[in-house]
């Protein structure tokens, strides 16, 4: 005789309770209408666009470079470490949105923060 799957010892003991079981929904095939080319409103459905989103808050964020190692190299790091990037201290820092490049600009520095002056955008200088 095979082994099945070990019994749920807890449930062993508990008899079964319709009152919990719930009616199974009946399943049929959906019937769905044809689309009709050109049915569609004229009237755009979001006329005002900008105005349902431009008070929607969005994180940028500044990518001054990168390097690649090794991950030996990379836990062989300790506190003091120096990593050169890629990129000189005249490149511009990449402009990023959601991960997406969205412009470029030049760092600075306000006060005690860093800052970026902005020298293209969207592709446009």
């Amino acid at each position: 005789m095979a082994a099945g799957p070990p019994a749920c010892r807890q449930w062993d003991h508990m008899e079964r309770d319709d009152a919990f079981e719930r009616p199974r929904p009946s399943v049929r095939p959906v019937q769905l209408q044809e689309l009709k080319v050109g049915a569609e409103s004229p009237h755009p459905v979001a006329k005002d666009a900008l105005g349902l989103v431009q008070e929607v808050r969005v994180r940028l964020s500044m990518s001054v470079g990168g390097t690649q190692m090794s991950i030996g190299e990379l836990f062989a790091l300790k506190e003091g470490a120096t990593l050169e990037l890629d990129k000189t201290t005249s490149d511009p820092v990449d402009i990023m949105l959601d991960g997406r490049l969205v412009g470029r600009g030049e760092l600075m520095v306000s006060g005690d923060r860093f800052a970026v002056r902005i020298i293209e955008i969207g592709g446009k200088t």
